[in-house]
């Protein structure tokens, strides 16, 4: 069911008219304070998204007398805490804004999201990570997985499902694992991280997939269309060709060879490789 275009419009119209008090401090009962930022924001909605707000302002803490609120978190999430507090106006933040990558980014919301317990802003970074982190290169992917490792712990199932999103990154691409391990950087990367060359060692999909890279070979009897790369890639994953949608398209457990198929291109599914 398509969504009514008069309740998205409402919806639009309602974020605009609240995000103008966040510019504009108007009726602002609460100063935000991080490093060299404050923010004029209202307990109303930091503590409808936030159950640390809501304890913080109504618990007699000082804050809740001060109406101030200082975080102390690292320099490094400063864009983070920036979006949390876009969040509590515009229901979402924009990336685009920030030098930051996406992927680390999404990452560095998802880990103040969980520690100032505002759930549904968690929901939105986490889904927005997994989203992206599986296409970065590995120059991107070891500086998130280094920033998600050495910021989280094995103690949070939200940090824990972060942690699985970082490792299956790579783990289902297993050339681009390969070429991170042979990064110059990565042993004392590995060395100094050890619960990532745990994770990195124990994941079942590296454990398949690297038996099942370039074994399988799907083609097309009708357009000759070929496919090498794993037998669980979704692109060829049906019972009829991707290309003409013909039936009769067969996966062959065997070894299969590269040599002689024109015009090869990359699988950007499963680090395979398919002809046009």
């Amino acid at each position: 069911m398509s969504p009514n275009p008069k309740s998205t419009m409402a919806a639009e119209n309602f974020i605009n008219d609240l995000s103008r008090y966040l510019f504009a401090g108007n009726l602002s009962d609460l100063t935000l304070a991080f490093g060299e930022k404050t923010w004029q924001i209202h307990k109303a909605l930091a503590c409808c998204y936030s159950t640390w707000f809501q304890k913080a302002v109504t618990s007699g803490f000082k804050e809740s007398q001060s109406g101030a609120i200082t975080l102390n978190d690292e320099p490094e999430f400063a864009n983070a805490i920036e979006c949390m507090v876009s969040y509590f106006y515009n229901a979402g933040y924009d990336v685009s804004q920030y030098d930051t990558s996406g992927s680390l980014l999404h990452a560095q919301v998802a880990i103040i999201a969980d520690k100032y317990d505002c759930a549904s802003l968690y929901k939105l970074a986490k889904t927005s990570f997994a989203k992206v982190v599986n296409g970065i290169e590995k120059g991107d992917w070891v500086t998130v997985a280094t920033f998600v490792y050495d910021h989280t712990t094995i103690d949070s199932l939200p940090y824990r499902d972060l942690r699985r999103l970082v490792t299956a990154a790579v783990a289902n691409r297993p050339n681009v694992l390969k070429s991170i391990l042979e990064m110059e950087s990565t042993p004392g990367l590995l060395r100094s991280t050890l619960d990532l060359a745990t994770d990195l060692l124990l994941s079942k999909h590296y454990k398949s997939n690297i038996e099942d890279v370039h074994k399988h070979i799907f083609q097309c009897g009708e357009c000759l269309y070929a496919h090498v790369g794993s037998k669980e890639c979704t692109w060829v994953d049906r019972e009829y060709c991707p290309i003409c949608e013909a039936e009769g398209g067969v996966l062959s457990a065997q070894h299969s060879y590269t040599v002689g198929l024109k015009d090869l291109f990359s699988c950007p599914s499963c680090d395979g490789a398919h002809t046009e």
